[in-house]
């Protein structure tokens, strides 16, 4: 396991230890606020993606609005900060991030990634629900 990794999961579980949920060696979740954070890193990259699922296409019935809406937040970084919106094979829209292990393993870094992430998930839940 990379050692940056094993650092953010670590304080990850010291931070958080009522919402955090171990893995495999290169996983790792935390459950905040109704947000079920992923936690992992691809073997062979040195960055950490983080990801949440938001809901399920099945909720959207205004089908190509959203889409367009989601199509201009990755092509526009409109209200993602960089993140990305994805679909995956479970019919889910997911919000996905990777950023370095570095920056993940202080109680600074740590804390605003997790800020960032979750304001932006919570937006893209809010956004999405005007297409359901």
């Amino acid at each position: 396991m990379d050692a940056k990794f094993e650092d953010v999961r670590k304080l990850a579980e010291e931070r958080f230890p009522e919402e955090f949920a171990a893995g495999p060696d290169n996983f790792f979740s935390l459950a905040l606020e109704g947000l079920p954070l992923e936690f992992f890193r691809i073997p062979g990259e040195v960055e950490v993606t983080v990801r949440v699922r938001l809901l399920s296409l099945d909720e959207i019935r205004r089908t190509e609005d959203f889409a367009h809406s989601a199509l201009s937040g990755n092509f526009f970084w409109e209200g993602t900060r960089g993140a990305t919106l994805s679909v995956s094979s479970d019919n889910a829209l997911y919000l996905t991030e990777r950023r370095e292990a570095g920056d993940l393993a202080t109680q600074e870094g740590l804390d605003a990634c997790i800020q960032d992430f979750t304001l932006t998930a919570r937006d893209w839940r809010a956004r999405s629900a005007l297409y359901a």
